[in-house]
């Protein structure tokens, strides 16, 4: 053998040789110990504070440099991260909030050994910095880090910041950033996604005026003012200023909080292990509730111990926050929020899952925010797990812990959402998660998906499993192949194809076909069965008056592919028998849906009273087949979407016919009733995006009947006011119509109803009785001011004309806007029910404005009030100034009443679509 070869593979052997040795001793992770004195200036809410940091580097690696997390800076304007996820959430507050509410840190001055250091920001976050080391951090090596900083407390908008004179300080001081593995990991604050810290120990002195009580991560110092907590749940307050002074070693964290009103409770659970815990509960005056918080606590602290090995602290404190309805609470070191406002088992529940966190984020301390459901499923399943064993079912209920009979609410959506492909793999980060999925993914599936590991382990071996994995890994930072080689292990069982589900979407559900069962008006939440649902059902309009009826469906949660819907109603004043209903066939795509559906509708339209007193009912049949393909953006945080829809509708219309008929002695005339058959073809397309900030949505809508072609462009959007809550809606429209053979007087009278129209167009000219009219034929009485959402919307109407104003088979053109009004100049605001109030105006134009000597001038307007009523379910609309042309027409036309007959109004049936009312699925 050559010299040389034999070097080359002496050295092969000797570098394998070495990663057997060392393999297994690779892991390593960084140490980082505070040193941290701050002070609370309650008037300007303002913290005010020094830190010094031990790096210790562990790393194999020099380090040039030490990222930074500043993430009070995440509240100092509507540019960070955490601003562009809160509209993602749908939550206006922070992005419109006053300056005085928002926050930040400054008077950084970073030293590193007492030399100065250079900072370099983040290009796209400020609230991560770089450290630049003057000289280079060896492995095994370490370096002290100083600064000052100061901090603006911003208004408890997430996390942290302050209510009135309560405080909830978190994640307020500069902390670096982990580094492992797998590299740095800066990452800006957000509010869904958690975090990742290194290790290390805290040494925090807290002075604040001395009326305030502070609960914070660790052990209180001062021996005195603690044992008062404990026996008194009081301090003495000597002095304009106290300090309260706290250590704890091995976390990643620190948080306190401080009120002038806390009442205190202090007891201690005692672990199997003989292990004793200082228990601390922090809760206001009116709370009563909470006084059994302090034995849920201690309950969650001794059953997870059980389950996993000794709570990793010597003290554990429960802290009430202010409300929050989109978080139920917060976990820190030792130290836990409590947002939600529930008492009894629900309370029980979210302090244990809260205190829970000391082992899954305290102890165990995963990357949050790439892996959230480590911590967070994980403790859900434990959490549930001690719902069922301290609040077992009663023998009238049936089992509710996951893989059980009865379907819970999360439950039923997630299986509604993976039906229609809008899941997520429980693998999925925090930041790629839809909020309805990071609650259902990363919480609750998880916890199935560790209920079925506990299955297929059972449950000893599973408990003896996750005992290893919580020695192994305590304090320390696991990753999910940790997780999965550690249980493996110590089951002595290859979890391949458990550990695979991780990245799959769907249901875990085996559950073969399901039998039929009736339901009386909705079903029952009972997963074993497909149900047909019985209801009444009721309506009414002008000519058939109350209608009383029942009808059949399968809408039911998780959503069928096939959906029907069939009713009959029993008209009161008709004495006839309507019906209606549909069926469709749904494709579920995660980027497409596909709906095939055909619908049927028959009811009175109007009606007639002959010379003789005999009255005629004039009905209408309606069948609309149709096809609707809805596009989603891959993206699944994106609220855009893209939507092609063809439908016919075939109408079978009742009329009346006219006759004169001749006798040899008389000549009279005979009204009976015939049926007029057409149909229109409908091609609509059209994009929208539902975003918080300025929604819009463009559609073009194409109708084709026997002579005519009619087209429309109709654009909207709202404009957010900087209330957040208020703003002024636009819409925009364009049509056309086309003549498909010569437009003699003839075809023109024939066509009538299908011209375009300046004003919201009446129950006659709604052709594909796609709007719900109380009296559709109407040309007199209240009824027959009912117009619909439709051309150009003006609030005017001039329906006694022979021509009526803005009537055109040409072009035309609109702009509406509405316009919130402030509470403060609304007069309806002193009702005890509260009713918004709006301002609307509208302009347009149309083909004969624009002839020798109109009608009307070239540009008409309306302008008024406009009164919504149950979100919009209603809308009444009082014009108050119009052109010209309308107020000569009100003069000469309307001689009484003027006022009240001058009101139109809307009845928006489709405002209650199925996905406004199931918010969190995006159907």
């Amino acid at each position: 053998m050559r010299p040389l070869v034999k070097k080359i593979l002496l050295f092969l052997s000797l570098a394998l040789f070495s990663d057997l040795i060392y393999g297994q001793e690779s892991y390593w992770q960084q140490e980082v110990n505070f040193t941290i004195n701050v002070s609370l200036n309650d008037q300007d809410n303002i913290l005010e504070a020094f830190e010094t940091i031990e790096y210790i580097n562990h790393s194999p690696d020099t380090l040039q440099y030490i990222w930074f997390h500043i993430w009070p800076n995440a509240y100092k304007n509507d540019r960070t991260a955490f601003s562009e996820q809160f509209l993602k959430e749908r939550r206006t507050d922070f992005y419109f909030s006053k300056p005085g509410q928002k926050g930040y840190i400054n008077q950084l001055n970073f030293k590193v050994d007492g030399i100065n250091a250079t900072v370099v920001n983040d290009t796209n976050n400020i609230d991560i910095i770089q450290v630049l080391l003057p000289k280079p951090l060896a492995p095994g090596s370490k370096t002290i880090i100083s600064t000052p900083f100061k901090v603006k407390l911003p208004y408890n908008f997430s996390r942290g910041g302050h209510v009135g004179r309560d405080y909830q300080i978190t994640q307020w001081f500069p902390k670096p950033a982990v580094y492992d593995q797998k590299g740095w990991h800066p990452m800006p604050y957000l509010d869904q996604g958690e975090f990742y810290s290194e290790f290390g120990n805290f040494d925090v002195e807290i002075t604040v005026p001395s009326a305030y009580i502070v609960a914070a991560t660790g052990v209180l110092q001062d021996a005195a003012t603690l044992q008062e907590l404990k026996e008194k749940g009081k301090h003495t307050a000597d002095g304009n200023t106290k300090v309260w002074h706290y250590k704890q070693n091995n976390i990643h964290d620190f948080a306190w909080f401080a009120s002038k009103t806390f009442i205190v409770q202090y007891d201690t659970a005692v672990l199997t292990s003989n292990k004793i815990v200082d228990v601390f509960s922090f809760y206001k005056p009116q709370s009563k509730g909470w006084k059994e918080s302090i034995a849920y606590a201690k309950d969650g602290i001794r059953r997870y111990s059980g389950w996993l090995g000794d709570y990793p602290y010597s003290t554990c404190s429960v802290v009430q926050g202010s409300k929050n309805e989109n978080s139920g609470g917060m976990e820190y070191p030792t130290i836990t929020l409590i947002t939600a406002q529930e008492t009894g088992k629900e309370l029980d529940a979210t302090i244990v899952h809260e205190i829970g966190h000391n082992w899954f984020y305290g102890a165990l301390a995963t990357n949050e925010r790439t892996h959230p459901w480590m911590d967070e499923g994980m403790n859900t399943f434990y959490q549930k797990r001690y719902e069922t064993e301290k609040y077992p079912p009663t023998l009238s209920k049936k089992k509710s812990f996951l893989g059980n009979e009865t379907s819970t609410d999360e439950h039923v959506i997630f299986e509604t959402l993976a039906k229609i492909k809008k899941d997520q793999p429980i693998e999925t980060s925090s930041t790629d998660f839809t909020t309805t999925n990071y609650a259902l993914a990363a919480y609750y599936k998880t916890s199935w998906w560790m209920k079925k590991l506990e299955d297929e382990l059972g449950r000893d071996q599973f408990d003896k499993a996750m005992h290893s994995y919580y020695s192994d890994w305590k304090f320390r930072h696991p990753y999910p192949d940790d997780f999965k080689t550690s249980l493996e292990k110590a089951a002595g069982k290859n979890l391949d194809s458990h550990f695979s589900l991780l990245n799959k979407m769907g249901s875990f559900d085996t559950t073969q076909k399901k039998s039929l069962k009736p339901a009386f008006v909705f079903n029952s939440l009972d997963n074993k069965h497909n149900y047909i649902n019985l209801s009444p059902a009721l309506g009414y309009n002008y000519y058939d008056k109350g209608m009383i009826g029942g009808m059949i469906n399968n809408y039911t949660l998780p959503l069928p592919k096939l959906q029907y819907l069939a009713g009959v109603l029993y008209g009161t004043g008709s004495k006839k028998l309507n019906g209606f209903g549909r069926v469709s066939y749904n494709v579920y795509k995660r980027n497409y849906h596909v709906s095939t559906a055909l619908s049927y509708n028959s009811y009175s339209q109007n009606d007639f009273t002959t010379a003789d007193n005999t009255k005629l009912i004039l009905g209408v049949k309606r069948w609309v087949p149709s096809v609707k393909l809805t596009l989603f953006d891959k993206d699944s945080l994106s609220t855009r979407r893209f939507v092609a829809q063809w439908k016919t509708f075939l109408l079978n219309e009742g009329a009346l016919d006219f006759k004169t008929i001749y006798t040899a002695t008389d000549t009279f005339d005979r009204v009976t009733t015939i049926n007029n058959r057409s149909y229109i073809n409908r091609l609509s397309l059209s994009v929208s995006d539902n975003r918080v900030l300025f929604p819009y949505s463009l559609t073009v809508s194409t109708d084709q009947g026997k002579d005519f072609i009619k087209t429309g462009l109709t654009g909207k959007m709202f404009f957010n006011y900087s209330d957040g809550k208020s703003g002024m809606s636009a819409r925009f429209f364009a049509g056309k119509l086309f003549y498909l053979k010569p437009a003699t007087t003839l075809v023109r009278f024939r066509n009538d109803r299908y011209f375009l129209n300046m004003s919201g167009p009446t129950g006659y000219e709604d052709y594909t009785y796609s709007d719900y009219f109380i009296g559709r034929n109407e040309f007199e009485g209240w009824q027959s001011q009912q117009v619909m959402e439709r051309d150009g919307f003006f609030k005017v109407n001039t329906a006694l004309l022979g021509n009526k104003v803005g009537k055109t088979d040409d072009w035309l053109m609109s702009l509406n806007l509405s316009s919130d009004l402030p509470d403060n100049i609304n007069p309806l605001s002193i009702l005890p029910i509260k009713i918004p109030l709006k301002i609307f105006a509208d302009v347009g134009t149309y083909a004969e404005a624009w002839k020798e000597n109109p009608a009307s001038g070239r540009f008409i307007y309306d302008a008024g009030i406009q009164i919504p009523l149950f979100h919009s379910l209603i809308d009444i609309y009082i014009p108050i100034v119009y052109s010209k042309v309308y107020r000569n027409y009100y003069k000469s036309t309307i001689t009484e009443k003027r006022f009240l007959k001058t009101i139109a109004f809307t009845i928006n049936i489709s405002k209650l679509k199925l996905q406004d009312v199931l918010k969190d699925i995006p159907l």
